[in-house]
């Protein structure tokens, strides 16, 4: 329960935090500015990364056990978010921001004790002086890797989201609940933040966040597998890391070859070079999504097997991809040729002129949502006490939205009291309905069914296209339900119902998010039922 809470405290106070941040970043000069080097053409804030790291930390202090490590941790998560933004408002250079990372590494590994202590391949223990070393510059690598593939929205971001989920997982395996909550926070977080990054972005995460995202990734990697459970294979973080650490290397080999600084930023990354042979924005953050997917989805299952085989993988996975990019480079092979369309988009535009394919299915969201919202908070025997705190909370949050509900702020204060509420009623029906209501659960199930794809209808077949066109937070939201859904339904976890918990509470925030962009009277809506079962919950006497 403390890994939940972690994660939606984070994800709503990084959600809260990010517009303000937004309209903060010309006075604190925080704007990313075009250039030659860089894909956008019109000046974006680089602040999300302040949104990350305040409700990443601040979730973590109130709800994950702190020990030694951690509080050295955040020792150096402060230094480094201070640097990153420092750097973001004024340019501090690459050995100033080197300068920082030593300084926020260092005592994690020497006073915190968290270092390295075997190599993949050997079967001897490094000595005290050397695993340190090692660890301190494997860690300021990991930030550097996170720092420099963060080139499209939703990138680096993304992909390190995979990597925290399949951290959380095996953490989970081993007993280890003080990791699985410190990686929930951070994936909260980093959720919070897409939703204003995914392409086109309104925000970039900006150095403050990679180098944030970074060394919290690195951190953890170290301590699943030297804390937490180290049975562990030592070649595992290759693949927990997955692209940026061979993206990196292989762009640092390319300068070395080519007689450049190497610190120097250049177009020969993955993306850029994605870019180059034709790809769109979204089409080639995709593909890298479907790379590192692969590999934390291996990690994940290949867990303990032997680090031989593990590296193995993790290279011939690397080779796939550069060979692919040589291939294309050298043959003049384009994405874009002939107006050439991914045949799933051209599906879609084929038959979204039926108006019934869009109409019918938003009236039944519409419905359907507010309605499930207050039937099931009939379904709440019991609040904890920090469920109920949670609930005062979002009683707070209605109350202010009524002299805002015609502002920007009332916009978010709605989604927030929403987005937070829904996962506890779906909790509490499940545990309902699935101890005691054989018929209810199986019609719940058909409802679902029926919402998830009017949903999709409503959404990708309505008149405004580009409002509701596909995105890269879609891969990322049904990726997550189909392997947690699959890996718990499996019996990796004793509560096997866990996997349709996830999928039901991704089904109703499509649906929250499909009222609210239909018209602002969407919030109203959603929010009164909101207040309607949080008054229930209170009337019936739960508290």
């Amino acid at each position: 329960m403390s890994a939940l809470l972690a994660m939606m405290t984070a994800l709503v106070i990084s959600i809260a935090l990010t517009p303000l941040m937004i309209r903060l970043a010309p006075r604190l000069r925080m704007v990313d500015m075009p250039d030659p080097r860089k894909v956008h053409a019109i000046p974006v804030p680089r602040v999300g990364g302040l949104g990350i790291a305040v409700g990443t930390l601040l979730a973590i202090v109130l709800f994950v056990p702190i020990d030694p490590i951690l509080s050295w941790y955040l020792f150096g998560a402060l230094v480094l978010v201070a640097f990153g933004a420092a750097d973001d408002s004024m340019e501090l250079g690459h050995y100033v921001k080197f300068v920082g990372q030593f300084i926020a590494v260092i005592p994690i590994v020497c006073i915190g004790d968290l270092w390295v202590t075997t190599l993949p391949l050997i079967d001897w223990q490094l000595p005290e002086w050397l695993g340190k070393s090692f660890t301190v510059i494997a860690i300021v690598g990991v930030i550097n890797a996170i720092n420099h593939s963060d080139g499209l929205d939703g990138l680096a971001s993304g992909e390190a989201l995979m990597s925290f989920a399949a951290i959380a997982y095996l953490a989970y395996l081993a007993g280890g609940g003080q990791c699985v909550a410190f990686a929930a926070a951070a994936a909260g977080g980093i959720l919070g933040f897409l939703r204003f990054n995914t392409h086109p972005a309104r925000v970039f995460m900006g150095d403050a966040g990679s180098q944030f995202i970074g060394y919290t990734l690195g951190v953890m990697v170290v301590l699943l597998t030297q804390k937490v459970n180290p049975a562990l294979s030592m070649a595992l973080p290759a693949l927990l890391l997955g692209l940026p650490i061979i993206d990196i290397i292989a762009v640092f080999a390319q300068r070395i070859y080519g007689g450049m600084n190497w610190f120097k930023a250049t177009k020969n990354h993955i993306h850029h070079r994605l870019l180059a042979i034709g790809f769109q924005h979204y089409q080639a953050v995709l593909i890298i999504y479907t790379v590192q997917a692969v590999m934390v989805i291996n990690a994940v299952n290949l867990a303990y097997e032997s680090d031989l085989l593990i590296i193995g993988l993790y290279l011939a996975l690397c080779a796939l991809v550069f060979l692919s990019l040589v291939l294309a480079e050298r043959t003049g092979w384009r994405a874009d040729v002939g107006g050439r369309q991914w045949v799933i988009l051209g599906l879609l535009d084929s038959i979204r002129a039926s108006n019934v394919l869009a109409v019918l299915p938003r009236w039944f969201v519409h419905v359907a949502v507010p309605v499930f919202m207050v039937v099931s908070a009939f379904a709440v025997r019991e609040v904890t006490p920090d469920t109920q705190g949670a609930l005062i909370l979002i009683a707070v949050m209605l109350i202010v939205y009524l002299p805002l509900r015609n502002a920007w702020q009332g916009e978010y204060l709605s989604r927030l009291a929403v987005y937070a509420l829904i996962p506890m009623l779906v909790w509490s029906c499940q545990l309902s309905w699935g101890g005691h209501a054989a018929g209810l659960w199986a019609w719940s199930g058909w409802f679902f069914a029926a919402l998830g794809v009017c949903v999709l209808l409503a959404a990708k077949f309505a008149a405004d296209r580009e409002q509701f066109a596909p995105n890269t937070m879609d891969f990322l939201l049904v990726l997550f339900v189909v392997v947690a859904g699959f890996m718990l339904d499996a019996g990796a976890i004793e509560s096997a119902w866990l996997g349709s918990l996830l999928v039901q509470v991704v089904i109703l925030f499509y649906g929250c998010e499909l009222i609210m962009r239909m018209s602002r009277a969407g919030a109203n809506l959603l929010s009164g039922a909101a207040a309607v079962a949080v008054g229930l919950i209170v009337l019936q006497g739960v508290f």
